[in-house]
């Protein structure tokens, strides 16, 4: 299992956080996987049996792609093999329970930054495609 952190970063022209998968204090800790988790379809996500994609391709979006099979979730970019993840249905619904209290706290305060949002998951990069 990797462990990794999703840290926000103030962003002075948009004057606003946005969220990174580096370490805006140290450029050298970054970890891709988690740059690549970002807000899918919560409300499908946990009814994933009733939802328009209970087995597959669930969807597409700013050059990611999601599928899922069973309890595992693949999340991958045409860009950069590097960023893209294996995880477990459960692993993502709690990065994304954890995005949206970011998205529900201010933000846009460069004196307040919110948390950083702690993530799970089996794999990244090429062995997100081809697990050990």
């Amino acid at each position: 299992m990797i462990t990794a952190k999703i840290y926000p970063w103030w962003s002075e022209s948009f004057k606003w956080f946005g969220l990174s998968g580096t370490n805006p204090n140290n450029k050298d800790e970054t970890s891709d996987g988690a740059g690549a988790i970002a807000a899918f379809w919560v409300n499908n996500l946990t009814d994933l049996e009733h939802s328009r994609a209970p087995d597959g391709d669930f969807g597409e979006g700013n050059a990611f792609s999601v599928f899922i099979t069973g309890d595992y979730v693949f999340i991958g970019t045409e860009y950069a093999e590097e960023s893209q993840v294996l995880m477990t249905r459960a692993q993502l619904l709690h990065a994304l329970e954890q995005y949206r209290i970011f998205l529900d706290g201010d933000y846009e305060d460069p004196e307040n930054p919110p948390a950083i949002i702690n993530v799970e998951f089996i794999a990244g990069g090429q062995e997100a495609i081809y697990p050990k």
